[in-house]
């Protein structure tokens, strides 16, 4: 199985395909990753002419095959500008199916409490959350596409205790990246 990542930091932290293709392995399931990322990269940046990682992803696209693409769009712009991100997530799922690929979204969480981004935003973390869920929810049922609720598997273990969140409040630790590759492990095999 081949699963390209095309995202941000929230895909990179932490080396989280890496601790994904360990629990392939745990559970001996043959599978390899690749990924295209850039730190708060959103998909119009993906979608656009000019710039090193939306030539780069089209190169993969072109030169392989793949039987997922994870879709990870930057963490506020969901819940911020909910239309246009399902408008380029139409478009990001063009692109998959254009390579054969099955589209995976993933689906992000909410700010720590206390963020900024919060705070700009009068949301709180649970608000953020649900806002995040339903706009990843509703790109997943405009086309036809799975969603991998990873951030409802980081809100669970935020909410049991567990340091899921780097000190920014908005990238995760070494247990929030481990939460999310466990989310993406069990929603593609079950």
């Amino acid at each position: 199985m081949k699963i390209l990542f095309v995202g941000n930091s929230y895909t990179y932290f932490n080396d989280m395909l890496q601790l994904f293709l360990d629990l392939c392995k745990e559970h001996g399931k043959t599978v390899e990753t690749d990924s295209v990322t850039r730190g708060g990269y959103s998909f119009a940046h993906y979608l656009s002419d000019g710039n090193d990682k939306a030539a780069e992803l089209r190169a993969k696209l072109a030169e392989n095959k793949y039987d997922y693409i994870v879709l990870q769009e930057q963490s506020v712009r969901p819940a911020a500008h909910t239309e246009s991100f399902l408008a380029d997530a139409a478009r990001m799922c063009k692109l998959v199916r254009e390579n054969g690929a099955t589209p995976l979204f993933y689906q992000t969480w909410g700010r720590r409490e206390g963020s900024e981004v919060l705070e700009k935003n009068g949301w709180t973390h649970g608000e953020m959350h649900l806002l995040l869920k339903e706009a990843y929810l509703r790109a997943g049922e405009e086309n036809s596409a799975r969603v991998v609720l990873a951030g409802d598997a980081f809100r669970a273990a935020y909410a049991e205790g567990t340091e899921v969140y780097h000190p920014d409040g908005s990238h995760p630790s070494a247990e929030g990246s481990a939460v999310v590759a466990r989310a993406f492990y069990d929603a593609i095999f079950g």
